[in-house]
């Protein structure tokens, strides 16, 4: 057996032992890493405001608070959700800047979306200000790690007042 082969079967033996070391371990960080993620909790809304106000259309913008009750940062790249208040379709509202949410913490996004006037004519507005108001949102968001996204659902129904809102 000459040098060359000597040192290949070398190489290939601490291949071999760093193969059956490393793998376990690669195997154990990944399963950590894929356990199960709470979704995140509903804290309120707030910051609603008018961005632009037009006759036949205004554009709202409003900010939903949210706590991740994980141990693992993330960021969210998009979230879309179609809004109803006192169902009543408003429009279609999204965020579109990314986010960052820190490991068992508060995090904002920020929402903003057009609504027809005459769909804001279809609302209940006698004392919208002091009563409670039903406010529903589906839709989707993409939270990832890594440059890797997946697409979770949105789904969320409660009562406020927006006398309790904090506007901007």
């Amino acid at each position: 057996m000459d040098d060359s082969d000597q040192a290949g079967s070398i190489v290939f033996a601490r291949f071999h032992y760093m193969k059956r070391i490393l793998a376990p371990l690669l195997l154990l960080i990944l399963a950590a890493g894929c356990s199960k993620m709470k979704d995140p909790e509903f804290k309120r809304l707030e910051r609603f405001r008018v961005k632009k106000f037009g006759l036949s259309e205004s554009t709202i913008g409003f900010n939903v608070v949210y706590h991740n009750p994980n141990n693992v940062k993330v960021t969210v790249k998009e979230a879309e959700a179609d809004v109803y208040m006192d169902s009543v379709f408003l429009g279609r509202f999204v965020q579109d800047s990314l986010i960052t949410v820190g490991k068992n913490a508060e995090f904002t996004i920020p929402f903003s979306g057009s609504i027809s006037m005459q769909k804001a004519l279809n609302l209940n507005l006698q004392d919208i200000g002091t009563r409670d108001i039903q406010i529903r949102a589906e839709g989707n968001v993409k939270v990832g790690k890594a440059g890797i996204f997946v697409n979770r659902p949105i789904r969320y129904q409660g009562k406020h007042r927006l006398d309790q809102i904090k506007l901007q």
